[in-house]
């Protein structure tokens, strides 16, 4: 038994469709030479000024390495920024709410440092002002701030009573220190 061929189209109908075949070919050919020749000069032009802009762009100047004096001098700075990140990055909102008195602590801050140093071990010092009608609210104040889980410890370092205001009270200073 042979194979047998299916053909969908009459017989000669193949041949008459066979010249329109190249007819058609060719004329996509026509058409789309003129798009592929634009594209190839456009990919040549694009190399083109590729490389150029390439061959104008500066060269990445090579850095000497720095002399020990300029080294000193670089680290120095790096700390000044490192220490004015700290301050930029100090829980403030969160030390005010905790060195608020209570109600029954009558006592008025009258300010607040910052900016004191940092110490070795990681611990920070925030150094207070304040004034309180009574030596006791004093006393009540360094202990209610002693209680405070933000500090490690905090202690008096001076107070004064001051004898021109009518009322006498006492201002003090507190330093406490605490951990980020």
């Amino acid at each position: 038994m042979g194979l047998s061929r299916l053909e969908f189209l009459p017989p000669g109908a193949a041949q008459t469709y066979k010249g329109w075949r190249l007819v058609l070919c060719l004329a996509g050919i026509a058409i789309l030479l003129p798009a592929a020749l634009g594209w190839l000069v456009q990919f040549q032009e694009t190399r083109r000024l590729e490389t150029q802009l390439v061959q104008l762009q500066p060269a990445r100047p090579v850095r000497a390495p720095l002399s020990a004096a300029q080294q000193r001098e670089r680290d120095i700075e790096l700390k000044q920024v490192a220490a004015a990140v700290r301050q930029l990055n100090l829980p403030v909102t969160r030390l005010i709410k905790t060195v608020q008195a209570p109600r029954d602590v009558r006592v008025a801050l009258l300010g607040l440092d910052l900016n004191a140093q940092q110490r070795q071990d990681g611990a920070s010092v925030l150094k207070i002002a304040a004034e309180a009608e009574t030596p006791q609210d004093m006393l009540n104040y360094l202990a209610f701030l002693n209680q405070q889980p933000m500090f490690s410890s905090v202690y008096l370092l001076k107070h004064e009573m001051n004898a021109n205001a009518p009322e006498h009270p006492y201002r003090f200073q507190l330093e406490a220190q605490w951990r980020q």
